[in-house]
């Protein structure tokens, strides 16, 4: 009963707590708070940092890919022979990849180690500050028991006359309000003890956090900017690079005749991309042959200046003004085919424009009804026609194999740690509990080692210890 009414004095009117005390509070949770936020922010410092080395290494890798020479034509082809990348580009580039792979090596180990230098400890703060948050709990619901007897006490004092039940209850209520006061002074008086130390420890080791992570990105950077120093004097590269302006200037002066040497090629600049204008608003997007103002004003010069269509030589069914000649016997029925299709089932003859078409000159097919005997359909003088032999062969086409069963791929498998874990062996992948771990390889018993990546580190680890997410 007591737990019920300390839940409702909770959203009562609350008195006001001793001014050092609330101070004390105050204080207890900033360095809390401030922490959490340590900790939270320097793990997503950690893996930015892993994945730029990642992406760093991966596009160094594409570009000794691209340099590679294309393998794929036979020993017999005596046609084009493509130019080969020059032995000192592909030198170049392995020199790159080599110094990137050695950077990446030793920058890992260095982000590996924010770990034990800022992490873990201020990790370990926060966990002593946690049994404090227990007696201010305590401290708390000491306060709301005060609350409740001291309101009580007040009810019954405000009443002149009193019935004998009524001074009872203002007596038992005098004094739990007694006891309450005096057990809500002792937590006050303990938290004034405990918590000016602990916020003082917590808030000095805030500055050695700060300056290792100082010294850990200086380190970083320094590692990064000497190894790219060195490849750069090694290549005759500048170093450093010269201002951006003349970046883009150079490029221009080697881009922009390439491009317009591409867009000079036939097939390009006559292409169906030219002809073919995208469904936009009129816009200056550039000067070259490739923006779509270009592109919309060379489809609309087309159209605005395409000749009108020739007359046909020979004459089209239904191409007369006229109407039909009355000799003609059959008709289509309702709900037989439609004129287009059966204008295609006709044969003309070229006639001189003066005399009319007599019933000889077509090949009428008899008028078709689903009630009608099949053998007047069949036997019908129909001429082949693309779509109806296209139509047979789709009908007679044979429906696809079902799809092969893929095997399973843990490329996307990750399981979380419910256990610290520090390597035993050689190769052997260390965590912490909590850690998202990439499964690379992985058994069918979760009682058996399997392999995963942890911040750039592969290495194996018991499946046991970690969750599937």
């Amino acid at each position: 009963m007591i737990g019920i009414h300390r839940q409702v004095g909770k959203f009562k009117s609350r008195s006001a707590d001793e001014s050092q005390v609330s101070v004390l509070l105050k204080d207890f949770d900033d360095a809390d708070k401030m922490l959490a936020k340590i900790i939270d922010a320097t793990k997503a410092w950690r893996d930015a940092w892993v994945s730029i080395l990642g992406t760093q290494f991966q596009l160094v890798n594409e570009f000794q890919t691209m340099y590679t020479p294309i393998i794929g034509a036979s020993e017999a082809y005596a046609g084009h022979e493509p130019a080969s990348t020059p032995s000192s580009t592909m030198e170049r580039t392995i020199r790159l990849r080599e110094a990137y792979h050695e950077m990446k090596t030793d920058l890992l180990e260095e982000v590996n180690m924010v770990d034990t230098r800022i992490i873990k400890p201020a990790m370990d703060a926060k966990d002593f500050l946690q049994p404090l948050k227990k007696v201010m709990k305590k401290r708390e619901d000491r306060k709301l028991d005060y609350e409740l007897y001291q309101g009580r006490v007040d009810s019954g004092r405000k009443k002149i006359k009193r019935s004998d039940r009524e001074n009872a209850s203002l007596a038992k209520a005098e004094v739990d309000l007694a006891t309450a006061t005096e057990e809500y002074h002792t937590a006050d008086a303990r938290l004034k003890s405990d918590l000016p130390p602990l916020i003082s420890a917590a808030f000095s080791i805030l500055p050695h956090l700060l300056a290792a992570q100082i010294m850990t990105q200086n380190t970083l950077l320094g590692q990064y900017y000497t190894i790219l120093h060195n490849y750069c004097q090694d290549e005759n590269f500048p170093s450093p690079p010269p201002p951006m302006n003349e970046v883009i200037a150079t490029w221009d002066a080697d881009f922009k005749p390439l491009q317009r040497e591409v867009e000079s090629i036939n097939c390009i600049a006559g292409g169906k991309a030219i002809r073919q204008p995208m469904k936009m608003e009129d816009q200056n997007h550039g000067s070259t042959i490739t923006g779509l103002n270009i592109r919309n004003g060379y489809a609309q010069r087309r159209a605005s200046h395409q000749p009108p269509p020739k007359p046909s030589a020979s004459p089209q069914i239904g191409a007369s003004t006229g109407p039909p000649s009355p000799e003609l016997t059959s008709r289509p029925k309702p709900g037989g085919p439609s004129p287009s299709s059966s204008s295609a089932l006709l044969s003309p003859t070229v006639q001189s424009s003066t005399t009319s078409p007599s019933p000889n000159d077509y090949h009428t097919p008899g008028a078709y009804s689903p009630a009608a005997p099949r053998a007047d359909y069949f036997s019908r003088d129909r001429l082949p026609s693309n779509s109806s032999m296209s139509s047979v062969a789709a009908a007679k086409k044979k429906p696809p194999p079902p799809p092969v069963k893929r095997l399973p791929s843990t490329q996307g498998l990750y399981v979380t740690a419910l256990y610290d874990f520090d390597g035993q062996n050689e190769g052997d992948l260390s965590f912490r509990e909590g850690d998202k771990i990439r499964v690379t390889k992985k058994t069918a018993s979760s009682e058996d080692w399997w392999k995963g990546e942890l911040r750039g580190v592969e290495g194996s680890f018991p499946a046991n210890y970690c969750q599937v997410v």
